[in-house]
């Protein structure tokens, strides 16, 4: 098991990034939700997200990224992704709603 870790950074043209590394799951969505509302409260509704770090992710991790995105009415971009962050997402069809690619030149097709 890897541990969860998420900063948020804010930048200068008011926008935060947060950036999460670890097993994003169940037990641990708790500690991004508290992360992106205190950016989403300190810095406003822009945020880019970089999931690159994050080695799994679970169902709960999915659910709070679209529940941050319509929070913040769509302003939740992803920056980063992991191959099997991108792959859950590709899978549940959500790509797009975070600005991300329909095809990543690192994913091997399956």
């Amino acid at each position: 098991m890897t541990a969860f870790a998420a900063q948020a950074t804010p930048a200068a043209d008011g926008t935060v990034t947060v950036t999460a590394s670890g097993e994003l799951d169940m037990i641990t969505a708790p500690d991004l939700i508290n992360v992106l509302r205190k950016a989403i409260h300190r810095h406003g509704p822009r945020v880019d997200l970089d999931l690159t770090g994050v080695t799994f992710m679970d169902s709960t991790g999915l659910q709070v990224l679209v529940a941050a995105n319509t929070d913040v009415g769509g302003g939740l971009r992803i920056t980063g992704t992991s191959p099997a962050v991108y792959r859950l997402l590709r899978l549940t069809g959500v790509l797009e709603e975070f600005g991300l690619p329909s095809a990543r030149s690192d994913e091997i097709a399956t």
